[in-house]
């Protein structure tokens, strides 16, 4: 494709968490390859609070200022009705919405797992899961019904491979995971694609960690948001046919991961010896084999145990 082709102009876009940090960064980025884009952004501290119209109006202000098309919104997305209402609004306004970015979050302090309670769990999903749930669930339909649509939800690192103190961060971004995972599947065949990006950017998160000073500049160094705004425009452009991708987006690094099964062993008359001994004796590393959805992965499964049974009858039989 020439560069050009890579504009998004006309292309009605929502993006969440867009007054600071990443949100921003997609923003402009966004409004700079022709897209008008909704600023969403409920001005809230990391750890929620009481919130501004600020931030999202002034990221809004400076794109207009540079010539984009931009809007501001401060819906509270956790807020299944408020999620439904910015939705309806885009689309009355605009006519349409071709993609959304779920990038709003909350970040509470780490703590250890026995002094986090369910309140703590709650309010952490209420944001990253709920959030994404409900404006997935409102922005959908209008997707479908136009026959086109691009969703980038956000996923971490620590959903993926876990972090110390932070469980409900952790289990919240596995959740959104797995939820891009199964809209990816609902709609695969379509033109409307749900892909997530796991972000690496020195955000007011990313700050307030604790470490050496060196450390930390050698982050902010190797961490610019600006970095990881690329990869979301293109999950938002019609040119991509990614669907159910988990996109990693950090220090200029951009790579897939994947999630699928290691080498294994059939053992149809298994014991709690033979399990311990086969699992003992499998590679830790080595070619993943993946799958489009649950039940695909089910069917492969079943179909090798066929074939396997197969050819332990015929062993037995020669």
């Amino acid at each position: 494709m020439a560069a050009e082709t890579y504009r998004l102009d006309g292309r009605v876009i929502l993006i969440t968490g867009a007054g600071r940090g990443l949100g921003e960064s997609y923003a402009r980025h966004l409004a700079d390859l022709g897209a008008q884009v909704i600023v969403n952004d409920l001005g809230a501290g990391m750890a929620d609070g009481e919130g501004s119209p600020l931030p999202a109006r002034r990221v809004a202000e400076a794109i207009r200022a540079a010539g984009g098309r931009a809007s501001d919104d401060m819906s509270d997305i956790a807020n299944p009705r408020e999620a439904e209402a910015l939705v309806e609004r885009i689309v009355e306004v605009h006519g349409r919405i071709d993609a959304l970015v779920n990038n709003a979050g909350n970040f509470l302090p780490p703590a250890p797992f026995a002094e986090t309670a369910l309140a703590d769990f709650e309010r952490t999903w209420r944001i990253h899961l709920g959030g994404t749930y409900n404006l997935c669930r409102a922005a959908l339909p209008h997707m479908t019904g136009q026959g086109f649509g691009r969703i980038v939800n956000t996923i971490s690192t620590q959903g993926l491979y876990g972090g110390v103190g932070t469980a409900a961060y952790a289990s919240a971004k596995a959740a959104v995971q797995g939820l891009t995972a199964s809209l990816a599947a609902d709609h695969r065949g379509s033109d409307v694609r749900i892909n997530a990006i796991s972000p690496g950017a020195f955000t007011r998160m990313v700050d307030a960690g604790e470490r050496p000073a060196a450390f930390t500049e050698a982050l902010k160094r190797n961490l610019p948001a600006d970095l990881v705004a690329p990869a979301v425009a293109w999950l938002c452009h019609p040119g991509c046919a990614e669907n159910g991708a988990l996109i990693q987006a950090m220090s200029g690094w951009f790579s897939r991961t994947i999630i699928g099964d290691l080498d294994g062993f059939w053992d149809f008359a298994p014991s709690i010896d033979s399990v311990a001994r086969g699992l003992a004796a499998l590679p830790a590393t080595g070619p993943v084999r993946a799958a489009d959805s649950s039940a695909a992965h089910a069917q492969s499964i079943i179909a090798r145990a066929e074939a396997a049974r197969a050819h332990s009858q015929e062993k037995k039989i020669s």
